[in-house]
């Protein structure tokens, strides 16, 4: 008994340090919106999808100094279609045709999409706690960011489910398929990077020339959104896949719609409603949960083993 809860308590520091860390990416990723619509919405999609991960990757991959072991360039070419390029492009394209908190919500709903999907491709059955918690992390983003009677885009909404598929479809298979052998979260972010950026930029050369309009406060934006809100995040989100099951990642994501609401608190001073502040608890409640949960899983896990 002693020893058992002796494990424990060298289990539960951990788990909530990566589970902690792990949250830092989607509240990074929420700052997006309020970025992109102040400081630089006259660029298209493709260019800052490409100006966001590119460098980043380029960046990573010097400190990396490694490249994919031979065997793995498909898996890696296709993570980094889903996860960075689609991704990213996608993300753009749904922040350029709504409001900020209506497509970090219905983007959210990649935390359902991941439960579901982890089914089919990695044989995962989802659990009711699962599905709640993921109903509960999307009904409070739409509580949260969703106004009635606003007429909204539907090529920004069907762009929003798209980067929600290809996030989600992209955190499934890489739990199905891992990290290649002895590659760190620095090197897979590297790889994922850089390639998704080189695929991308032959379609955004054509709109370079609208750089020559953006201001100092849009390059710094964008220096911003590329070193934290790319390179830093999308480290310390592999490195909680790379540590934690993939359902419990990708729960997290309604943190992300929760920070750009509160960004318009702070600088827009758009205050929540009643009910926008029950949203804002059930995506708390939902996120603590899904780490309790997390946290008992694991030292019962090692307990038994």
């Amino acid at each position: 008994m002693t020893a058992d809860l002796q494990t424990e308590q060298r289990i539960i520091p951990s788990v909530n340090r990566d589970l902690l860390l792990t949250a830092l990416a989607p509240l990074i990723w929420g700052t997006t919106y309020l970025l992109t619509t102040t400081y630089v919405s006259e660029l298209p999609a493709l260019l800052l999808g490409t100006l966001r991960i590119l460098p980043a990757g380029l960046v990573l991959l010097a400190l990396s100094r490694r490249l994919p072991p031979r065997g793995w360039w498909g898996r890696i070419a296709v993570l980094a279609v889903l996860r960075q390029a689609l991704f990213f492009v996608l993300l753009y394209g749904a922040a350029l045709h709504l409001p900020g908190g209506v497509a970090a919500t219905v983007g959210a709903s990649s935390a359902m999409l991941v439960v579901l999907l982890a089914w089919p491709l990695l044989g995962q059955v989802p659990t009711r706690l699962n599905l709640s918690l993921a109903g509960a992390g999307l009904a409070g983003v739409a509580l949260i960011s969703l106004s009635g009677g606003e007429k909204l885009s539907a090529l920004g909404l069907a762009l929003a489910l798209g980067f929600a598929l290809v996030n989600a479809l992209g955190t499934v298979l890489f739990g199905r398929w891992g990290p290649p052998p002895g590659a760190r979260p620095l090197d897979q972010v590297a790889w994922e990077l850089t390639i998704g950026g080189l695929l991308l930029v032959p379609l955004a050369l054509p709109a370079a020339p609208a750089l020559a309009g953006v201001s100092l406060a849009g390059w710094s934006a964008l220096t911003f959104m590329t070193l934290v809100g790319t390179a830093l995040a999308a480290l310390l989100w592999q490195r909680g896949l790379n540590r934690l099951p993939v359902q419990q990642v990708g729960l997290l994501a309604p943190l992300s719609p929760l920070t750009a609401v509160l960004l318009d608190v702070v600088f827009v001073h758009t205050w929540l409603t009643p009910a926008q502040l029950v949203g804002a608890a059930l995506v708390l409640a939902s996120v603590l949960l899904n780490g309790l949960a997390g946290r008992t899983r694991e030292a019962t896990g090692k307990s038994a083993g």
